[in-house]
């Protein structure tokens, strides 16, 4: 997998850039890739990471000023200066992908936070609570340490703030308008802390005082997240890489929320391109009527924002949960007149009730499809991979072979012009794959296993 690189020089009020990009002050225009413009007084050095199997998402700096941590979406941490290793997650399952990290004040330890706001902590942190558990408005993005080391912030994209241990709550920006998401946050002095958006806005609370921000600066990637000099002098701006500019992806959400409303419309035949299925169904639901539908469109809507924030061009065939149809000539119709790159059609599978598990269809030739039948055939197994190692539900046991399963009889995938297909994500007949279903921390791990391998499959598999 080609994955994002990191080059860092660490400076108050600077910006630290990870995947080849640039640190660039708040005054500057057009940064140029592969140099560091440093704000403050302290440096590191560049660094580059070029091992990392998945993004880097967040970074931390050691408590004397000598080192910083960034750390992977999939958990791997990366020590520089003389920040120490003292363990990753990188070997495990994630319920939810990593989103940030913060050190502790002698800087022998550190917390991994995931989107759900669940927190891993190593070497002399101590785990003092967690979102984990909670139904979130929206998706954690970062975390800072108390200057004691006595308790954390969690930030949520939406700039909601949660404390845990001595974090005393100064604010947050969860009811302002925002004109770019939060993607990170970092303690200041007097108990405060800021909070960066993806455009460099800059939000101070507390003690915290404002140096500046990259608001309004043209940018060569987005922010990706802060980190704060030790004296309480200034801050560092992460750059993000968009690996996925220039892309389209397409992206269609099964079934509607409405669809049983409208049976003379959903159950018209039409031609697949191997004979005549419905022109769309209500999916299925679980025991409780969480239903297929509400679950796809959630799923697209976390993807597509994840899509979004790696540069990406996103067509969805729905804009919402609250209409009828399209028929199912009509979705792939509409991603192929998009000419995406990629896409995927999103699902919940009815199966039977003592089935588990996930699997990815793909096209097989029929005459529209042949030209993207290998490449989708790739992607597939990429997907499928991707989804095994960084959500909880397995692989089916029922359905397919190794969670792989080619089918002929799904407008979908017998009309694409674009290399796709088809993930039915769990079985929403099944109680275990439904309590995982109808999360929030499933929805959103699962759209970012679908965006991981999307970018792989992008950077990797195709010119």
């Amino acid at each position: 997998m080609r994955t994002r690189r990191g080059l860092a020089a660490l400076l108050p009020l600077a910006a630290l850039a990870c995947a080849g990009l640039a640190a660039v002050p708040a005054s500057a225009t057009s940064p140029a890739p592969d140099s560091a413009v440093p704000f403050g007084t302290t440096a590191v050095g560049a660094n580059t990471v070029t091992n990392a199997n998945a993004p880097i998402v967040g970074v931390a700096a050691a408590p004397d000023g000598g080192g910083y941590w960034l750390v992977a979406r999939d958990g791997g941490v990366f020590g520089y200066g003389d920040a120490g290793f003292f363990g990753s997650a990188g070997s495990l399952a994630l319920n939810a992908p990593i989103v940030g990290m913060a050190a502790t004040r002698d800087g022998r330890g550190y917390w991994l936070v995931a989107a759900d706001g669940g927190i891993f902590s190593y070497g002399d942190a101590h785990f003092l609570g967690s979102t984990g558990s909670l139904v979130l408005n929206a998706p954690v993005v970062g975390m800072a340490a108390t200057p004691d080391g006595g308790g954390y912030w969690l930030v949520a994209r939406d700039g909601g703030i949660f404390t845990y241990g001595d974090a005393v709550f100064s604010g947050s920006a969860g009811s302002l308008p925002l004109n770019a998401p939060i993607v990170g946050m970092a303690a200041g002095p007097g108990g405060g802390y800021w909070l960066v958006a993806r455009d460099g806005g800059l939000f101070s609370y507390g003690g915290a005082p404002y140096f500046g921000s990259l608001g309004g600066t043209t940018l060569p990637g987005p922010v990706v997240g802060i980190a704060a000099d030790p004296a309480g002098t200034g801050y560092w701006l992460a750059l993000g890489a968009e690996p996925l500019a220039g892309k389209v992806v397409g992206i269609d959400p099964g079934h509607n929320g409405l669809n049983g409303s409208a049976p003379a419309v959903i159950d018209q035949p039409v031609f697949n391109g191997t004979g005549d299925e419905a022109c769309d169904t209500t999916g299925t639901a679980t025991d409780g009527g969480y239903t297929e539908a509400q679950f796809n469109f959630n799923v697209a809507t976390y993807l597509a924002a994840d899509l979004e924030a790696e540069g990406a061009g996103v067509v969805l065939t729905r804009p919402n949960n609250e209409g009828v149809g399209p028929c199912v000539t009509t979705r792939a119709a509409i991603i192929n007149a998009a000419h995406a790159d990629v896409s995927v059609d999103i699902h919940a599978d009815g199966g039977p009730a003592g089935g588990r598990g996930f699997t990815v269809l793909e096209p097989v030739p029929d005459g529209p499809n042949d030209a993207v039948v290998a490449p989708s055939a790739t992607f597939a197994s990429v997907l499928r991979d991707t989804f095994a190692a960084a959500t909880p539900m397995p692989v089916s046991d029922y359905d397919g072979i190794a969670g792989l399963q080619p089918r002929n009889d799904l407008a979908g995938l017998n009309l694409t012009t674009v290399p796709k297909v088809l993930i039915e994500c769990g079985n929403m007949r099944n109680a275990t794959d439904a309590a995982l279903l109808v999360t929030a921390p499933f929805q959103q791990a699962a759209a970012a296993a679908i965006a991981q391998a999307i970018i792989e499959f992008l950077t990797d598999h195709t010119g």
